[in-house]
């Protein structure tokens, strides 16, 4: 078996690159997507989480994002007003709400998912079974970063 390659500071720096522009051919600000509401980077890093682990309260989800209280608040109001998240009351306490993606929500993310897909699919099918194969390994490194 073939010995992998060592992380140097220059392969290192050519992965966050070629991360960085594989996430920029992804970009969902495409016209193909023109009618998905548009959001800031920080709306969409509370709309992911939301999506992944819906009736989060909202000091949970600052905690899962690593975003200040202020800016959770700033980034729930603007995706309630847009129909993108609804707040339900907590069944164990009345004077608590949680969190959870509407409809809508789910549609925009199917249709950003299938955006994905079909860039995606333009790959090299042997290309991205390689890629796929390493999503796990992809996963520990972006847990292990944390938010900063």
């Amino acid at each position: 078996m073939p010995t992998p390659p060592q992380p140097t500071p220059e392969r290192l720096a050519a992965l966050a690159d070629l991360i960085l522009d594989l996430a920029h051919k992804l970009d969902i600000r495409s016209p193909l997507l023109r009618d998905v509401v548009p959001l800031t980077g920080t709306e969409i890093s509370v709309i992911r989480e939301i999506h992944r682990n819906p009736n989060m309260t909202p000091s949970q989800l600052a905690a899962a994002t690593g975003l200040h209280r202020s800016n959770i608040s700033t980034a729930v109001r603007t995706l309630e007003a847009a129909g993108l998240v609804a707040r339900v009351q907590a069944r164990e306490d009345a004077r608590s709400a949680t969190l959870a993606p509407t409809e809508l929500a789910a549609a925009s993310i199917a249709r950003i998912n299938a955006y994905w897909v079909d860039r995606l699919s333009q790959a090299p099918t042997e290309s991205l079974a390689e890629a796929l194969a390493a999503l796990t390994s992809l996963r520990v490194i972006a847990e292990a970063l944390g938010d900063e």
